[in-house]
């Protein structure tokens, strides 16, 4: 009874996908099935691509956008030749003509400004600030700075090579 029972197809016939699926979902199962298998194994496979994966992430988070309205094209000049001379940026891009509107001493006003889109590091922003509130016009600069979360790789680490250090 036992030898029959080792020839039956179940024990003989090796572990085959089936041939209908198509080559990703194949590959992704045997993954899985590789994770189950021997997950010391997988995860030391993972670990060998994760730095870039890690380095990538890193130079994102520390990355900012810097936001910052002018009243005119020559304080927005003037601002973004000074933060490029300063090293406290690696790129200012400016936006003419927004128009914006806002509250301003009890009152809803509207004006056409330049807008600065800066490109920084966090550890640059405090600086950045302090540097467009002594160089500015208005009482109340807009200064907003927003995290990148993720962007090409190259040109996350040109920011952080073109700024002081």
């Amino acid at each position: 009874m036992i030898p029959s029972l080792l020839r039956s197809r179940r024990f003989h016939q090796p572990f085959r996908f089936p041939h209908s699926k198509p080559l990703t979902l194949r590959l992704f199962t045997f993954t899985l099935l590789l994770t189950h298998l021997s997950p010391r194994l997988f995860s030391t496979t993972l670990a060998c691509a994760a730095p870039s994966l890690k380095t990538v992430m890193e130079s994102a988070a520390a990355s900012r956008i810097v936001y910052v309205t002018c009243p005119n094209a020559e304080v927005a000049n003037k601002l973004s030749r000074g933060l490029l001379q300063e090293k406290l940026v690696a790129c200012v891009n400016i936006i003419p003509q927004v128009t914006s509107l806002y509250w301003w001493e009890g009152k809803i006003e509207e004006s056409t400004e330049q807008l600065l889109m800066i490109k920084t590091l966090e550890k640059h922003v405090s600086e950045l600030t302090d540097y467009v509130n002594k160089n500015h016009g208005y009482e109340v600069p807009e200064v907003l700075s927003v995290k990148i979360d993720a962007g090409n790789e190259s040109y996350l680490k040109w920011i952080k090579d073109s700024v002081k250090r």
